[in-house]
């Protein structure tokens, strides 16, 4: 699946980096993507090309903006005000997207609440609740962390509560790892990421949009419905016309769905259908 995202007029012309790069080329991009990048490039055989460096989203956007890299894999869409300036310095942005995911809200496996509400989460994370004995759980404090401002997660987390801003309670982390391994450890924990989080001593809380709506899971079918209310779809955005020769076989096997869905599902993603 692909859509153009350029803007008429505004489109110049193809990088001045079309030329084939010499040596490795350094990849920002999503920290979610990361296995699934990382994999892919070995994959390719393009080590010795390509290195993936994450960083988050917002990272990945920039340089693809900054012509400093050419593929930009992406946890959430580009911003409309980023596509902007892409097109006014004569970069076509196409978007593709790889497959799915969820945004998981991960708690320790003693954690005895049953499912929360995106306002019970909203106000988790806005420090209004403090405690997991208001959303069914023991008396305990809640110890809520949440990724870096950089991370396209954090940015469709934020999205899909209409949360603007954190409140002072709330930890930052750097990576899916942390996360997984805090929420692993840690009774009173609360985390979110991708799934990939998952770990033996955690475990994934089941949403409801509202108090009167059903919780849904974070499984297959409620990702590919869209009944997991912090579902979302994963991208590689490609700068047209300027991607090195690694790149472009990277992407065109990105692309092909024979290569790419073993490579999501391993790591927990979720194919298009």
């Amino acid at each position: 699946m692909k859509r153009q995202l350029f803007f008429g007029s505004l489109w110049i012309g193809t990088s001045l980096f079309a030329q084939a790069y010499a040596g490795s080329l350094t990849l920002k991009g999503s920290d979610t993507l990361a296995p699934y990048m990382e994999d892919a490039i070995r994959a390719s055989a393009l080590d010795t090309n390509l290195v993936y460096q994450g960083g988050g989203s917002s990272l990945g956007e920039s340089a693809l903006i900054n012509e400093e890299q050419h593929l930009a894999p992406m946890s959430r869409a580009f911003k409309p005000e980023q596509l902007q300036k892409a097109a006014a310095a004569g970069i076509q942005i196409v978007e593709h997207v790889i497959g799915l995911d969820g945004v998981g809200v991960f708690v320790n496996k003693s954690n005895s609440t049953v499912s929360l509400t995106l306002d019970q989460l909203k106000k988790i994370y806005s420090c209004e609740i403090s405690n997991w004995s208001a959303v069914g759980g023991q008396d305990k404090a809640i110890v809520a962390y949440r990724r870096d401002d950089a991370s396209g997660t954090t940015d469709t987390f934020k999205s899909l509560l209409g949360l603007a801003s954190f409140g002072s309670c709330v930890q930052v982390l750097n990576d899916t790892a942390a996360i997984a391994d805090l929420t692993a450890k840690e009774a009173a924990a609360v985390g979110y990421s991708g799934l990939s989080a998952i770990r033996d001593g955690n475990r994934e809380l089941p949403l409801a949009r509202t108090a009167d709506a059903q919780a849904y899971a974070p499984s297959p079918a409620n990702i590919r419905s869209f009944d997991y209310p912090l579902a979302r779809r994963l991208y590689i955005y490609e700068a047209v016309g300027t991607l090195t020769e690694g790149e472009q076989t990277l992407l065109s096997n990105i692309r092909d769905r024979s290569f790419s869905d073993p490579i999501l599902t391993k790591h927990d993603f979720f194919t298009l259908d």
